[in-house]
């Protein structure tokens, strides 16, 4: 895809995917996501299965619908960014966007992937947003979702 809005909108409405891993099993409420003067048009909350998975960690998912007009708001991101916020800290972990069908326990935070993640946040730590292609491509990216990886394994060990 050329642009991050026709990933987001292939399929209708944008969708942004927000998965959170971690210790807490509560989710935020829809109404968690109202900040900076924007919230999404619908959230949607799902509970991730991690009985494949070799690690003592609960997985939500949450999907940020938008209107396709409201991704051209130059304070998206900003907004992302604070959702990641505080859905790391209520998680007790990490919280990442990512494109549709990217996720995968085996390929969380892998360079195979690293350009799906355009957004995380260790919490305790300052939430990421890229909102371009050419970033995502980039090996200082791919650098930044390997050091995510390493808090996860030093977090939720296998």
């Amino acid at each position: 895809m050329s642009s991050l809005k026709e990933a987001l909108t292939w399929s209708g409405p944008a969708v942004v995917v927000l998965f959170t891993l971690g210790r807490a099993t509560s989710a935020l409420g829809e109404d968690a996501f109202d900040l900076l003067g924007t919230c999404p048009d619908e959230v949607g909350v799902f509970t991730v299965s991690t009985e494949a998975w070799d690690r003592d960690a609960v997985v939500l998912a949450y999907d940020l619908t938008f209107a396709e007009e409201r991704l051209d708001d130059p304070g998206l991101p900003g907004c992302l960014r604070e959702c990641l916020r505080k859905a790391s800290e209520r998680a007790e972990g990490i919280a990442w966007l990512t494109f549709e069908g990217a996720f995968h326990f085996d390929h969380l935070f892998t360079d195979d992937i690293a350009d799906q993640v355009y957004g995380y946040c260790v919490a305790g730590d300052e939430p990421v947003v890229v909102w371009d292609h050419g970033t995502l491509k980039s090996n200082g990216w791919r650098r930044g979702i390997r050091d995510v990886r390493s808090a996860l394994d030093r977090a939720f060990p296998a």
